[in-house]
């Protein structure tokens, strides 16, 4: 793709995360026009699955159902309701092995029935930032010792965003979620559209191939923690009174980088980047590629 390096480094950023010890993975939310890509570039972080056909219940209650496993802790998902995820990848989820869930294109929830859509909103907000303990339908039931978290990547079309963005802020939803927007600039869009008849979207890596690290403690000075919250400040969203989950969302932002480069304490280089990047980190579709 042309001109979305940076972005496509975010992306990494946040898959990285995953690897982070004591904090909860970066869950991200792109947002750009129709037809800028944002589904393209988000499933370069899916790791690849295989799928497997098991019965689950007795009797006239049995039905087959695919429990896939994937290769990466990155799952991708077009069925994202909370049974979805705890009878097909419930193992996996416990394990600790899923870090990252990518819906594709958040569209496929808004499209739900409106009590049901704001039900399985709740939910991720439950499941990127408190974590998820039992579910349970008349199907099947999962039940962990511990809370399951995992962050959640995802893409929504400008046009769609502006019509849910005071409801979303509203019960928090927004606040948990890094903004990463863009639009292309003339030049660019020319671009794009010559590589569209090149054809060159055939050659074009599925994904990032990450193997993430064991997990890493990673050390924050307080220069570099500072310069995080000022930046937090600056980007935080309206709803978010203190700052507090931008501010984390950039701390976990700068250590995963770090652990991205082999190190494990924070540096002007991670900062540095951070600032740089932080001209994506707003719902405007703003910054010009």
């Amino acid at each position: 793709m042309i001109g979305v390096d940076e972005v496509q480094d975010t992306l990494k950023i946040t898959v990285y995360s995953g690897a982070l010890e004591g904090e909860n993975p970066l869950s991200l939310m792109m947002i750009a026009s129709v037809g800028s890509g944002k589904t393209t570039l988000v499933k370069k972080t899916a790791s690849k699955t295989r799928v497997k056909d098991v019965v689950v219940g007795k009797g006239k209650d049995a039905k087959t159902i695919q429990v896939r496993k994937i290769d990466g802790s990155v799952l991708y998902s077009t069925s994202c309701t909370p049974y979805a995820l705890y009878t097909r990848y419930g193992n996996e989820l416990k394990s600790g092995k899923i870090k990252h869930l990518v819906i594709p294109d958040f569209l496929s929830i808004l499209n739900l029935p409106k009590f049901q859509m704001m039900t399985v909103v709740q939910f991720y907000n439950q499941l990127i930032e408190e974590g998820i303990i039992s579910m349970e339908s008349r199907d099947g039931k999962f039940l962990s010792e511990i809370p399951v978290t995992i962050g959640l990547i995802t893409t929504i079309a400008h046009q769609d965003f502006r019509k849910r963005k005071d409801e979303w802020g509203a019960i928090g939803f927004l606040s948990r979620l890094l903004p990463v927007s863009f639009k292309y600039k003339k030049t660019t869009a020319e671009s794009v559209r010559g590589a569209v008849k090149a054809r060159e979207y055939l050659v074009d890596p599925s994904n990032f191939n990450i193997t993430l690290p064991p997990m890493t403690h990673v050390d924050l000075p307080a220069a570099e923690a500072d310069t995080i919250e000022a930046v937090a400040l600056d980007t935080k969203d309206k709803n978010d009174e203190l700052g507090v989950r931008r501010q984390k969302q950039l701390q976990v932002f700068c250590m995963a980088n770090a652990i991205m480069n082999g190190r494990d304490i924070v540096t002007s280089e991670d900062t540095d980047k951070m600032l740089e990047y932080s001209k994506f980190f707003n719902y405007d579709c703003k910054q010009e590629l």
